[in-house]
């Protein structure tokens, strides 16, 4: 962050959404200054354990991009979450994926019962590990939110390029839980053009997202059909803001686990 990005921020506020707020170049002037109730942490991932302490120190609630942090230990995991807990202070994951599952059931009806298959195909710009640090996460929301929290075992890497030509990556791994297990596919291509496809399948019935430019106009469709996918983010901040005003403040278990399973799926890449 600088002096010329925050005056640019500042300035597309006010020119898309006319909004004037204060511009600052560090965190800890802004929360001295401001003392929120709430923050919302969407920086890189690569400065979110400084910026989350300083959230923590401060007594505020936290909405944080995925992923939490990275790369870090187990023990910085837990010593992070306990910062938060010991405050009693709600640390939320940003988590757009789970929410399509009401249209997904729109499109197919009930989620089954038991889930055997799980496949998911995203298309960061990124390479490299990085590709799986961009969107392992989104992968890890849905499991969670159709299986429960789990571990993923038996990671197995595959690499290669499509018949495009974009270069990519497959992780196949069995995702076990409370409930049984379910084999589970990560495939991500790189892409930079846009939009980028996506689409997840569970137990053989798929969904594909589909985006409508310049607006980002987004639907959920299979084979003829398509229902519009409501405002991932809207609803995001919506189930944030209504966990604040009912009282919660803790999340960190599950959060524990979603980052041992990110590190799980990126040991089969080093």
């Amino acid at each position: 962050t600088s002096t010329t990005s925050v005056k640019k921020a500042l300035e597309d506020l006010h020119s898309n959404w006319q909004l004037s707020p204060a511009g600052y170049t560090r965190l800890d002037r802004a929360l001295e200054e401001l003392q929120p109730l709430a923050v919302a942490v969407c920086s890189p991932w690569r400065h979110h354990a400084e910026q989350l302490a300083e959230v923590a120190a401060a007594g505020c609630h936290c909405l944080v991009e995925k992923p939490l942090v990275w790369p870090a230990s187990a023990g910085t995991v837990d010593a992070l979450l306990t910062s938060f807990e010991r405050r009693g202070l709600l640390l939320q994951l940003v988590d757009q994926w789970p929410g399509s599952l009401r249209e997904f059931c729109q499109l197919h009806g009930k989620l089954p019962a038991t889930i055997d298959r799980f496949r998911m195909r995203l298309s960061p710009i990124s390479l490299g590990p990085d590709m799986l640090t961009d969107s392992a996460p989104h992968f890890l929301g849905l499991l969670h939110a159709l299986c429960g929290p789990g571990d993923c075992e038996d990671v197995q890497l595959i690499t290669g390029t499509d018949t495009s030509g974009d270069p990519g990556l497959q992780l196949d791994c069995r995702y076990h839980h409370e409930r049984g297990s379910c084999k589970a596919t990560l495939v991500l291509r790189t892409q930079v053009r846009r939009p980028r496809p996506a689409w997840y399948e569970i137990n053989g019935v798929r969904v594909d997202r589909e985006v409508e430019l310049p607006g980002y106009r987004q639907y959920l469709a299979s084979a003829d059909r398509r229902v519009p996918l409501a405002d991932p983010m809207r609803s995001v901040t919506a189930s944030f803001a209504a966990r604040l005003a009912a009282g919660e403040t803790d999340a960190g278990q599950n959060l524990r686990i979603r980052q041992r399973n990110l590190q799980q799926l990126a040991e089969a890449i080093r």
